[in-house]
C-alpha cells in the first residue's frame, strides 16, 4: 500500500507570529495540540492519527509558537494567553465556526484555557495525556522554575525528563538525562521556551467554565503517566467528564497514550455524541 502523501506546511500570521499548521481530509473540524517540545509531526503525523483523523473528518494540526516550524519569539509577552489564542485565530484563518478540540499534554493545558475563554468555538474537547488545569500547583510553580533555569545551562529538560518518567521507574542519573534530552536540545530554541514558561504557559480554566460547557469532554490518559494522580480529582470535581484510564499506557513514546486504539475509539465515540457545524 502506497503511504499517504504528506500534508503541506501551510502558515498564517498570529499577531505578529508565524504559525505553521496543516489540514487534510473532510468533514467535521478536528484541531490538534501538540505538547511541550513537541510538534505536530512527532505527536501527531509519525504515529498515524493525523491520517487516521483525516480518513473522515477535516484533520487541521498546528506547531505551537515557540515550537516546530512556528514562529519563536524570545519576549515572555508573546506567550501566556497568546498560545491559545492562536487557535482561535487559526479557526478564524480557515473561516471555522466551531471545532472539535484535540490536547495533548500541554496542548490539553490550551484547550483547558479555551473551555474559559472560547467555549462557543469548541464542539467537543479531549484532554490527552493531562488534565484542564485548575490551579498552578506547587509542583507545576517548580517545574516552571527549574525549567526557566535548566534552559539556561548545559542541562536543559532535565526537569522535564523527569516529570515523564513512567510512574515506579528509578530516576536516570544526569548523564543518562543528558544523553536522554539531546534530541530536544537540538530540535528546540531553549531561549524562545525560556520566554515561553517566563511569560506563563500554565493557563488555566475555571470549574465554573468545565461546569457550564455545553460539548462533551474526555480525559485520556495511561495509569504509567505521573498526571494519572489528578483523574480522582478532576473526576470528582467534574463528573460529566468522562474519564478513560489505560492500563500500561505511558505519556510518550512507543508505549504512549497516542499509540493505543483505544485512545481513537475514544475519540470517535465522543464526536459522534457531539454537535458539530
Amino acid at each position: 500500500m502506497a503511504a499517504a502523501q504528506a500534508p503541506l506546511d501551510r502558515f498564517f500570521d498570529s499577531n505578529g507570529v508565524q504559525i505553521r499548521y496543516v489540514e487534510q481530509g473532510e468533514g467535521p473540524p478536528v484541531v490538534m495540540l501538540h505538547g511541550y517540545t513537541g510538534t505536530l509531526d512527532r505527536h501527531f503525523i509519525s504515529n498515524g492519527v493525523f491520517t487516521t483523523i483525516a480518513k473522515d473528518h477535516r484533520a487541521i494540526a498546528m506547531d505551537l509558537r515557540g515550537h516546530g516550524k512556528s514562529g519563536k519569539p524570545r519576549d515572555p509577552k508573546a506567550y501566556g494567553d497568546e498560545l491559545a489564542r492562536d487557535v482561535v485565530r487559526l479557526l478564524d484563518h480557515l473561516k471555522i465556526e466551531r471545532a472539535h478540540l484535540v490536547g495533548y499534554s500541554l496542548g490539553a493545558i490550551l484547550a483547558g484555557r479555551l473551555v474559559s475563554t472560547n467555549p462557543d468555538r469548541l464542539a467537543s474537547v479531549a484532554f490527552i495525556g493531562h488534565h484542564p488545569d485548575r490551579e498552578i500547583s506547587a509542583a507545576d510553580a517548580k517545574f516552571v522554575e527549574d525549567s526557566i533555569r535548566e534552559l539556561e545551562s548545559d542541562l536543559p529538560f532535565r526537569s522535564l525528563a523527569v516529570a515523564i518518567q513512567p510512574t515506579g521507574t528509578p530516576l536516570p542519573s544526569d548523564e543518562e538525562l543528558r544523553k536522554a534530552v539531546a534530541p530536544l536540545a537540538a530540535a528546540n530554541d531553549v531561549k524562545a521556551l525560556a520566554a515561553m514558561w517566563r511569560g506563563g504557559a500554565f493557563l488555566l480554566t475555571s470549574d465554573a467554565a468545565l461546569k457550564a460547557a455545553r460539548f462533551p469532554m474526555i480525559e485520556i490518559i495511561g495509569t504509567l503517566d505521573p498526571a494519572v494522580s489528578e483523574v480522582e480529582p478532576l473526576r470528582k470535581a467534574h463528573p460529566q467528564i468522562k474519564t478513560l484510564v489505560l492500563d500500561g499506557a505511558t505519556h510518550g513514546g512507543e508505549t504512549g497514550v497516542l499509540r493505543r486504539p483505544e485512545t481513537m475509539a475514544a475519540l470517535r465515540e465522543l464526536w459522534s455524541g457531539a454537535r458539530s457545524r
